[in-house]
């Protein structure tokens, strides 16, 4: 199949000069300005408010010591915040995912963990597919509109207007015409993506590293995708009002509708009562404590540290000793329940990640948004890690406790150092690959059509 050069350049000329190409590419440049505005504005207002937690939390303990100086440490330290923070990843003004709805700082106390981590909903991903007009909203939902206004009448509108018919029978190769035409709209295509993609990385200040090119090989995996949904519908050999109705719902569907009905699905198949139980348990076991004899209590404090034994606990009047231990209990008793709750929203990730394997618009959504950190399984790893921070607080200042320094007598400022989560590279081969054989596919079964709706019915007429 040989292209004719001339009624190449002729095809790409006469494409180039139809108003949709310029308003098309326009409008992604404009809603891609925005998109990077609007990224660079939310992780950016983040990022200035976590620089400002050391000294933030360095004011804040000045002041408790200054209003506890004199009394035990045990009294003081019911007061203090330990501050943590989730910093964004170089990638995540690109796709922002569920860092707008889910905590970014958590500031926790001495005090039973469990009702102090969950300050906001742990959001199925697929309810969020429709978020913030970021750079990754613009690839995901604004690009396959421009695609299927570049494509929907290529051969439709020439059907129309007869000059197919022309071209039908004085034609020697019905197929090379008609790549020529679908290649230049590819081409065109293409070039816009990479176009506004080039603009993300300067506009973002995205590295120049692996992740930001999986990024590009996401968007040009999906632009593939959408384009050759369009040549399926194409290939059908209706009319240019059928092939847009067609795409539209198609896209309506594939972006709004499937997302909606899998999120029905995985709320039901996986349900999370542990969310409120884990809180209720953890309440219960402490409050519940108040009225029980605290030996119980102490023992199982004991049970994981033993070295805090040799301490006296009245029974008859309030010990700090005591009271921590309880706040400890109140965590052990909602264990359980807190671990099911994890386990539980790593299966729904799980299952949203399959489900995504039939729908290459939340594959894309998710592979973004694993690139960026920006998903449920890094938030839960954020929550992990505060829980093992807590851990390490309470562990610091148990000797004071039980001591009952005197709260000017320690280094307020000397307990474990929080760390950050580094950025992770998180897989994306299933979401690649779901793609990748859902645009194979559709190409497969456009090349069918085209053959046997175009193609042969000129070999036909010929003969």
């Amino acid at each position: 199949m040989k292209i004719h050069r001339k009624v190449l350049l002729l095809e790409i000329k006469n494409f180039l000069l139809g108003k949709t190409v310029l308003i098309g590419a326009i409008s992604l440049l404009l809603f891609g300005f925005y998109s990077f505005y609007h990224g660079n504005q939310v992780i950016s207002q983040q990022q200035q408010t976590i620089t400002t937690v050391q000294s933030v939390q360095r004011h804040h303990l000045q002041e408790i010591v200054e209003h506890g100086t004199g009394k035990a440490v045990g009294t003081t330290a019911y007061y203090p915040f330990f501050y943590t923070t989730n910093p964004a990843s170089p990638w995540a003004k690109f796709s922002i995912g569920q860092r707008d709805v889910n905590p970014f700082t958590l500031k926790v106390k001495m005090l039973a963990i469990e009702g102090q981590l969950y300050d906001s909903e742990l959001t199925n991903p697929l309810t969020l597919l429709v978020g913030n007009l970021d750079a990754s909203f613009v690839f995901i939902f604004l690009f396959p509109l421009l695609i299927i206004a570049f494509t929907y009448n290529v051969l439709s509108e020439e059907q129309e207007s007869g000059v197919w018919k022309i071209v039908r029978t004085t034609g020697n190769n019905m197929g090379a015409a008609i790549a020529g035409k679908l290649l230049v709209r590819l081409a065109i295509i293409l070039a816009v993506t990479i176009l506004v993609f080039a603009a993300a990385i300067i506009s973002l200040r995205l590295p120049f590293s692996m992740p930001t090119f999986e990024l590009l090989t996401v968007v040009i995996l999906y632009m593939l995708f959408w384009f050759s949904v369009s040549l399926l519908v194409i290939a059908l050999g209706r009319n240019s009002s059928f092939n847009a109705t067609t795409l539209v719902c198609i896209w309506i569907f594939l972006a709004i509708l499937f997302p909606g009905i899998a999120n029905i699905t995985v709320n039901n198949s996986i349900r999370v009562p542990e969310a409120a139980e884990t809180a209720i348990r953890q309440r219960e076991g402490y409050h519940a404590k108040w009225d029980e004899p605290k030996k119980p209590t102490m023992e199982k404090f004991y049970a994981v540290y033993p070295q805090y034994r040799k301490y006296p606990i009245p029974d008859d009047k309030y010990s700090p000793g005591w009271y921590y231990a309880m706040q400890f209990s109140g965590d052990l008793e909602s264990a359980n329940s807190s671990k099911k709750l994890f386990d539980k929203l790593m299966q729904r990730q799980t299952l949203s990640e399959q489900i995504a394997g039939f729908n290459p618009v939340i594959a894309a959504q998710q592979s973004l948004n694993k690139i960026a950190n920006t998903d449920l399984t890094s938030h839960i790893r954020y929550l992990q890690l505060v829980k093992a921070h807590h851990r390490q607080i309470r562990e610091y200042f148990y000797p004071f406790i039980f001591e009952e320094t005197p709260t000017e007598s320690i280094d307020w400022g000397g307990y474990p150092a929080y760390h950050p989560n580094q950025y992770v590279d998180e897989p994306i081969f299933r979401g690649v690959m779901a793609i990748l054989i859902w645009a194979i596919g559709s190409l497969g079964a456009a090349l069918m059509l085209f053959n046997r709706n175009f193609i042969k019915i000129k070999d036909i007429q010929n003969a």
